[in-house]
């Protein structure tokens, strides 16, 4: 099971995805520089389908 993230995190991604829709994108790719080392980053935002939404909510429980 992956590390749960912190909630700055998620308030990160929760903007980003916001800008992304607004922009009217549902992905994008770029590199960053952290600790010495370029990473790529690759983000997809995928709707979740209603009848899925009940497990989804039981992972952050």
């Amino acid at each position: 099971m992956q590390s749960p993230m912190t909630f700055d995190m998620c308030r990160v991604l929760t903007q980003l995805t916001r800008q992304l829709l607004e922009a009217g994108e549902h992905a994008t790719e770029t590199h960053v520089l952290a600790e010495g080392r370029v990473y790529r980053v690759a983000l997809t935002l995928e709707p979740v389908p209603i009848e899925q939404l009940p497990d989804v909510i039981q992972r952050y429980r």
